[in-house]
């Protein structure tokens, strides 16, 4: 190959990677509010964890009730087009990073907001969502609970 075939192959690369960059589309309003809830609930779900672990049997229901909003918000996200694992994880982590600015009684409204509206989500949804979203949330209560 001459230099110049080299250079315009180069220039060429370049170009396509810029458009493959400009094509990345910032996050909507309702993916970050997404985030914002999975990542207020999973704050929301280790502490009910604990609670439940230290032998606070009524914090199970509660916290069952937080795993399934959660569960709920990430399929809700998938069915409207979030279907990059690694974009909504870093989503979520920002989320999560972001309301470490929050005092407590703005995390504990937000964290109540978001276990309504989930649970809001999960009551609308189809039968076959509903147990998706059941059957995920169990796994991720025993992996919570450690059994």
């Amino acid at each position: 190959m001459d230099a110049k075939s080299t250079l315009i192959g180069g220039l060429l690369s370049a170009a396509c990677a810029f458009a493959q960059a400009a094509s990345v589309e910032a996050p909507s309003a309702r993916e970050l509010h997404s985030a914002q809830c999975v990542a207020a609930l999973q704050v929301s779900t280790e502490s009910l964890a604990q609670e439940v672990k230290a032998g606070k049997d009524a914090a199970r229901p509660v916290l069952q009730g937080r795993v399934e909003a959660g569960t709920a918000f990430v399929g809700d996200a998938y069915l409207h087009g979030t279907t990059d694992e690694g974009r909504a994880r870093a989503l979520a982590s920002n989320a999560l990073e972001a309301q470490k600015s929050l005092n407590p009684s703005e995390l504990t409204a937000r964290q109540e907001a978001c276990a309504a509206e989930g649970a809001t989500l999960l009551s609308n949804s189809n039968s076959l969502e509903r147990s998706i979203v059941k059957r995920m949330a169990k796994k991720r209560m025993e992996k919570l609970l450690g059994g």
